[in-house]
């Protein structure tokens, strides 16, 4: 079921694309650092949201980078907690009164 309501979002996601692109179909001057050039205004759109999207991909790896460096961290020390706690298990009891 939520393959189809996936496919479904795509679809109107993918529709309301094309129908920005055509409502968005004018000849715009897009000025750069080291040019300039006339595209149209959809495709601007997109490239920045291209460009936006990949800065926010390059700037996350950092955070995931650290997280998975703490995630190792956190599992060595489990399994030497857990080795431990097999060892205490290990040991007789003494009940002294």
């Amino acid at each position: 079921m939520t393959r189809w309501i996936t496919l479904v979002s795509l679809l109107c996601v993918f529709a309301l694309a094309l129908m920005l692109a055509y409502a968005n179909g004018a000849i715009v001057h897009l000025d750069y650092l080291v040019g300039s050039e006339q595209v149209h205004l959809s495709s601007a759109l997109l490239g920045a949201a291209v460009v936006g999207w990949l800065l926010g991909l390059v700037s996350s790896f950092g955070v995931v980078w650290r997280l998975r460096r703490e995630n190792r961290k956190l599992q060595r020390s489990i399994r030497e907690a857990e080795a431990e706690i097999r060892n205490l298990r290990s040991l007789p009891f003494k009940h002294e009164r």
